[in-house]
């Protein structure tokens, strides 16, 4: 299956780490001569207590009613949509939904044929991350399309993506959108061969794999390197590495287990889109290919 991006979804919830994600997704929006879909979920717990100052200053605060907080929302993806389409020239649209903030985004993007998610995520860890998950980590795991998820604002573009590679069968097929966002921006790829086992028989057999994956860079004529290190717990291995090469872009397997609760997402997934600070690309292994075609390019 082909995915040309053409429609980008970014979940709004006016927080910084929203800001952010919504301004990536405008600079992919602007360079992909992509529309932009924005969506806010209301859901009652976070609203309680009048968030948004609907009660005049001075007076008793009372919880506003569905009709009251879906106008102040409105006001205020109204003027998030017309800057993006005044200042970027960028096609927006808008939604306003009520329920549970996974299943909404979910359900929105099938039914409008989105083919890339970008969302902000606040990070989680400890009980949380093992009964509960991020909103972000649920939609990653529910999403058939990819998901770019971020906790913070970066500059522009991908000049380092990382690929993190470790033993599951499925792992090498993220290569393909690495390589199609690298040739895009003209970005370095960092190959880290994960390996949790010194034995030289199962190392011989991880070199094999790396080896397979720089063959299909260099025939690419993209700029490389490549590494292989051991730890217990890999997710932290991947994530210090990229800390410490500077790399802006994370690009990971997700969905070759459950697709109900990120306890089944893989440990490495699951922790890597909770604890980076470095944005996290998520594909599902089911995904064949992945095409990204900048105006005037046919698909390929």
């Amino acid at each position: 299956m082909n995915t040309i991006i053409k429609k980008i979804l970014v979940p709004v919830d006016f927080t910084e780490t929203s800001e952010a994600a919504t301004s990536k997704a405008i600079e992919l929006a602007t360079l992909l001569s992509a529309e932009l879909y924005l969506i806010h979920v209301i859901e009652d717990s976070l609203y309680y207590g009048a968030p948004f100052n609907i009660v005049p200053e001075g007076q008793p605060a009372i919880s506003p009613s569905l009709q009251e907080i879906e106008g102040v929302v409105k006001e205020k993806m109204d003027s998030v949509r017309n800057e993006i389409n005044n200042k970027y020239g960028i096609m927006a649209h808008t939604n306003i939904t009520s329920g549970r903030v996974d299943t909404e985004i979910i359900d929105y993007a099938k039914s409008e044929h989105i083919n890339l998610i970008v969302m902000g995520t606040h990070g989680i860890s400890g009980f949380s991350e093992v009964f509960v998950g991020s909103n972000a980590q649920r939609v990653v795991t529910l999403s058939e399309i990819p998901v770019l998820t971020m906790q913070t604002a970066i500059n522009k573009g991908f000049k380092k993506i990382l690929i993190p590679i470790d033993n599951s069968l499925h792992s090498r097929e993220k290569v393909n959108i690495a390589m199609k966002i690298a040739e895009l921006f003209g970005s370095e790829i960092l190959v880290l061969g994960l390996a949790d086992s010194h034995e030289k028989k199962e190392e011989d057999k991880f070199k094999i794999k790396l080896e397979s994956i720089e063959a299909i860079l260099n025939s690419h004529n993209l700029k490389f390197t490549s590494t292989m290190e051991h730890g217990e717990n890999l997710a932290d291995v991947a994530l210090n590495y990229a800390e410490k090469n500077n790399c802006d872009l994370i690009v990971i397997n997700t969905g070759h287990e459950s697709r109900t609760t990120g306890i089944f997402m893989g440990a490495l997934a699951q922790q890597i889109v909770n604890h980076s600070k470095t944005p996290v690309l998520s594909v599902r292994h089911t995904q064949s290919s992945f095409v990204i075609s900048t105006p005037g390019s046919g698909a390929s």
